[in-house]
């Protein structure tokens, strides 16, 4: 009788070796569906008298308020309000993901009202993109120069980088300045950012300053900044510089622009490393580079070209892209502006025939700015009709801002799949809890059988 158990119980740790570590499972897809609009932007006011008192100042102007990034945390939609023009009395708000009393709900100042007070160079200036990482912080790209769209932007206040550890809730904030002599503050754009939480917690951020632009990298750990340059892929094109979308026609020779980070790699040496895919908004090209390549700061000291040998050109798209997400597998979602269209490319695949539409609607994708995932499995995509904006042809009496939803089954490239080796005396040897657990059910029974 013991053999019999005993034979069982080999049998079952067998079974358990062989059995596979992950499901494999086909997530299911929906279609995209609007889950907010909104004609203007308006705020959950301290009082009404506040309200009335922005609006007769001109410090709160309806039409002024775009709305660009946004990002999910804690069941809450963080959104950028980037003020490029006068009359943004907040630059980051947040919303409920998943309100459904309104289709339009007021944006509430993030982390609070005084910390977006406009001249105060310890709060928050101009918030294009923010990311969330796997730590539950925020990292925030503020570019201090404010009105950029206006006769005479105010560059009073430098470009910085702004964290917040979500978890304590008490949403103090850890401002990091960017030094003159890497980050012009008269010129620089920071535009977008991926977050990769390796080695000391890295940034990669697109700077599309009209007259430097550049990859800028931000190590957290020890706060150092270097920015790396290269002309052929970062810089817009002149047959690309033309957007035309729903009838309207915009020329906007825009940079480096869009950028997203892949998953996990071991390369042939056995060392890890990630995959940067960026663009310039004014280009139907994509380009690649490995984030150990950026991570080399001697790069940024060398001359133009330095960094050329390491860029991949993966082909065209069809139309100009703003906005780009990775998911945690490697799939990447972007729009085509000219084709009011959202695409994905499995990064697996080759870019030049792996492109695929998901999405085409010349009436509610006009124009996408910016993606997110929460953590139910759905995609959100930022519409915000930019090119009325820059041509300063906003309607209030027009929807103008759309966030859209759809359910994926997928996660943020945040989360993907740690390759770093465990360490600690439990993982030395590479082996599993469920052999060691059974060695030990076998070496009893052999016990009870000699007995």
């Amino acid at each position: 009788m013991l053999l019999l158990v005993f034979y069982a119980v080999l049998a079952a740790v067998v079974a358990q070796n062989d059995k596979p570590t992950t499901k494999s499972v086909t997530p299911h897809r929906e279609q995209f569906r609007v889950i907010y609009e909104w004609r203007s932007v308006d705020f959950e006011w301290e009082s009404p008298d506040d309200r009335e008192s922005y609006l007769n100042s001109s410090n709160y102007i309806p039409k002024n308020v775009l709305i660009s990034g946004i990002n999910f945390y804690g069941d809450n939609l963080y959104m950028t309000l980037p003020r490029m023009l006068n009359g943004v009395p907040a630059t980051l708000a947040m919303i409920p993901a998943f309100q459904n009393e309104t289709t339009a709900p007021k944006l509430k100042p993030f982390p609070s009202w005084s910390q977006n007070k406009l001249g105060d160079c310890a709060a928050l200036q101009f918030v294009q993109n923010i990311e969330i990482d796997r730590n539950s912080i925020m990292w925030i790209l503020d570019n201090g120069r404010v009105g950029t769209l206006t006769q005479k932007p105010d560059s009073k206040c430098p470009p910085s980088i702004v964290l917040i550890d979500l978890k304590t809730g008490n949403n103090e904030m850890e401002r990091i300045p960017l030094p003159g002599d890497i980050v012009n503050p008269n010129t620089t754009y920071l535009n977008d950012l991926v977050v990769d939480n390796r080695d000391g917690d890295y940034a990669y951020i697109t700077d599309n300053s009209a007259v430097d632009p550049g990859i800028i990298v931000f190590r957290r750990s020890d706060k150092k900044i270097w920015k790396l340059r290269d002309k052929r892929s970062m810089s817009s094109v002149p047959e690309a510089t033309l957007f035309r979308i729903n009838g309207t026609t915009v020329n906007l020779p825009v940079n480096v622009d869009g950028i997203a980070l892949g998953p996990q790699f071991r390369t042939e040496d056995q060392t890890i490393d990630r995959t940067v895919y960026y663009c310039p908004l004014s280009s139907y090209h994509m380009y690649a580079i490995n984030a150990s390549i950026l991570r080399n700061e001697s790069l940024g000291e060398q001359e133009e070209g330095a960094l050329q040998p390491y860029v991949v050109d993966l082909g065209t798209k069809t139309s100009q892209t703003d906005g780009m997400k990775m998911d945690s597998t490697g799939i990447l979602f972007y729009g085509l502006i000219g084709n009011s269209t959202i695409a994905e490319w499995n990064t697996t695949t080759d870019f030049r025939t792996g492109q695929r539409t998901i999405a085409r609607d010349p009436n509610y994708i006009q124009w996408v700015d910016r993606f997110t995932f929460d953590d139910r499995g759905n995609i959100y995509v930022m519409v915000n009709r930019l090119f009325n904006f820059v041509k300063n042809q906003v309607s209030i009496e027009e929807v103008n801002y759309r966030i859209l939803r759809s359910h994926t089954g997928l996660k943020s490239y945040i989360y993907g799949e740690d390759l770093s080796p465990p360490s600690g005396p439990d993982h030395q040897h590479g082996g599993a809890e469920v052999p060691t657990i059974a060695a030990s059910i076998l070496l009893l029974l052999f016990s009870h059988i000699l007995v």
